[in-house]
């Protein structure tokens, strides 16, 4: 039996980079995953804060698991931890090949759900990652919305 098109699997983990993360290195890590998320039908967004990443991809199961293996296999970032793997019926970013956001410009603390979500194991996290996907999800539907407006403004 196959699955109905609106099936979807979204992923969410937290990794290190293996080499401080230069905003060289994370133009290039970007471009790279907008061209590769665009062809392979993914969706998602990356939070950076520091060194450390946590990601959102979403889209095609067997695409998803794919990309999932390569990130494990990739020299250049460490200790990958999947916080949550679930089927959704729909993309909580279908705009974005991948969406990023620098957190280090954000107070910790001024962040629905980040307090240390990748740390905690309790019943208690998944809750927390959802509240921080929602303020992902809220910023990259404002993001678009003023573009939308940028691009058809006067000029």
């Amino acid at each position: 039996m196959t699955q109905p098109e609106s099936a979807f699997l979204s992923v969410t983990y937290v990794s290190t980079s293996a080499a401080p993360l230069t905003q060289t290195a994370l133009e290039a890590i970007l471009r790279q995953s907008r061209d590769n998320n665009g062809r392979s039908g993914l969706t998602g967004m990356l939070a950076v804060r520091g060194d450390d990443f946590f990601q959102v991809i979403e889209g095609p199961p067997a695409a998803v698991r794919h990309v999932l293996q390569r990130l494990r296999e990739d020299t250049r970032h460490s200790e990958l931890r999947v916080l949550v793997e679930e089927e959704i019926d729909y993309r909580r970013f279908p705009d974005w090949t991948m969406r990023c956001e620098n957190l280090d410009d954000y107070p910790a603390d001024s962040i629905p759900g980040y307090r240390a979500s990748h740390e905690d194991e309790s019943d208690a996290r998944r809750h927390r990652i959802l509240d921080l996907l929602r303020w992902f999800q809220h910023r990259a539907t404002r993001a678009l919305a003023e573009r939308g407006r940028s691009a058809t403004s006067p000029s």
